[in-house]
């Protein structure tokens, strides 16, 4: 049996072959999961259907060694049942080339030595097409150490292309390391991570807490180190089955307290299974600011006000519930249009520049404006007294106090919209509405003003 052996060709050498249909969507769905249980090792991961491809520069040390590294991802795939291969060198081709063909399951080319590693391997381990590697079998070369003196003569990658063409060429000098391959990991790395790793499973609720607490405790400090402050983080919680548990938010503004991002993070703990227990935790700063450090201004005695930096914890809790585009402020625009008055913007977010010089309405305004005014029916003194009574969604309110009208025109430059008389009343109950009058009586229009209810005071 080969690979490229046609189906008909092999059974009729093994009647007995059992043959599975390949399901492309199936096997782009593993290498998803293997993609994120690899985040484990290191943030920058990338899977195809050569294998997963990781960054391990700066981490070896947190698992005692590179052969170390290797046999925690070789050892953690066969609790899943799957057979790994890995390799640790100076180069994505020279990785690649010792995982697929070196020695051992784990294989390390030493620093430095990637040139004398790869010599004794076959020429397959370049990541050649078939028809290059039966091109260069047919002339004898089939160590990648056998094209060192062609790539080393006079005319060097020249003579070398000449020969065999610019896919070898290319394939050789990037496990070699004289031409760039960088590592394009499928999400971007995050620009800080803090890492615990247990020697026994964790399940307990309140243990995870304490986890949280911990590794904000080691973000922040180098958060802090770099001048730096988190904008949005991701929690990960590996199970001992390889299932990764992720948990991510936002803040609306850089952050590097401890406190505020454990708190944000263990109130969604309850969501998670923790199935059979954690082993590995990490927690990234997936999007960093600049934070210099500055000293709070010292407010005087009794003054209820509060900063931008004051209200940023109850802000970052409210979008964590609910969701960030829920939480947000008015600021004012320069319409005198209601409805057009006010924009909804960040919570925490500076005023636009064009924003800025826009003023307050000189009269009251409702707490809460209708999102479209909504007709209503009622009986008034003509032509321009406030209503007695009004039926709004087929109640019937008696008016006990009114006060205007405020007159807001429509914008002539948009060319639409009538006059607005605007009244704020009071109904025998208490309740307080915001009613306007559409046109005036007299002045020409084809149809009589009609009145709408247009908001609700508190």
């Amino acid at each position: 049996m080969r690979i490229g052996l046609p189906l008909a060709e092999a059974r009729a050498r093994l009647p007995e072959l059992a043959v599975w249909p390949q399901r492309v969507e199936a096997d782009a769905a593993l290498r998803r999961r293997l993609a994120d249980q690899a985040l484990r090792w290191s943030p920058s991961v990338a899977c195809d259907e050569d294998g997963l491809r990781l960054d391990a520069s700066g981490i070896a040390h947190l698992f005692g060694s590179e052969s170390a590294l290797l046999a925690d991802i070789v050892r953690h795939f066969w609790r899943q049942g799957l057979t790994a291969r890995a390799c640790i060198a100076d180069t994505l081709g020279a990785a690649w080339a010792g995982a697929q063909f070196g020695p051992t399951a784990c294989t390390v080319f030493a620093p430095g030595q990637t040139r004398a590693d790869l010599a004794p391997l076959p020429v397959a381990a370049l990541r050649l097409a078939a028809e290059d590697l039966a091109q260069l079998q047919r002339l004898g070369l089939r160590r990648i150490g056998d094209l060192y003196p062609i790539a080393d003569a006079a005319s060097g990658r020249a003579g070398l292309a000449r020969r065999f063409g610019p896919v070898v060429t290319q394939r050789l000098f990037q496990a070699l390391g004289a031409e760039a391959e960088p590592l394009v990991p499928d999400a971007a790395a995050p620009a800080l991570r803090a890492r615990l790793a247990f020697a026994e499973p964790v399940t307990a609720p309140d243990a995870l807490a304490r986890i949280v607490a911990k590794l904000a405790d080691d973000l922040c400090a180098q958060l802090a180190a770099a001048q730096l402050g988190a904008r949005r983080l991701a929690l990960v919680f590996h199970r001992v089955d390889g299932l990764p548990l992720r948990l991510a938010l936002g803040t609306s503004r850089p952050t590097r307290a401890p406190s505020d991002i454990a708190r944000l993070f263990v109130e969604k703990l309850g969501s998670l299974d923790p199935g059979f227990g954690i082993e590995l935790a990490t927690l990234d700063a997936e999007l960093a600011q600049s934070l210099m450090p500055s000293q709070r201004d010292m407010l005087p005695d009794g003054d209820p006000g509060f900063t931008a930096a004051d209200l940023a914890p109850l802000v970052d809790r409210l979008a964590n519930r609910l969701g960030p585009a829920n939480i947000g402020r008015l600021a004012h625009a320069e319409s005198h249009v209601p409805e057009r008055a006010q924009v909804f913007m960040a919570a925490l977010g500076a005023v636009p520049r064009h924003l800025r010089t826009a003023q307050a309405p000189s009269q009251p305004r409702p707490l809460r404006l209708l999102g479209y005014p909504e007709s209503i029916d009622v009986t008034a003194e003509l032509p321009d007294a406030p209503p007695l009574l009004f039926r709004w969604r087929s109640q019937l309110h008696h008016v006990a106090a009114a006060n205007g009208p405020e007159r807001i025109a429509g914008e002539w430059w948009l060319k639409a919209g009538d006059i607005r008389d605007y009244y704020r009343l009071e109904d025998r109950q208490g309740r307080r509405f915001w009613v306007y009058r559409e046109g005036l009586w007299g002045d020409g229009a084809a149809r009589p003003p009609r009145w709408f209810l247009h908001g609700l005071f508190a």
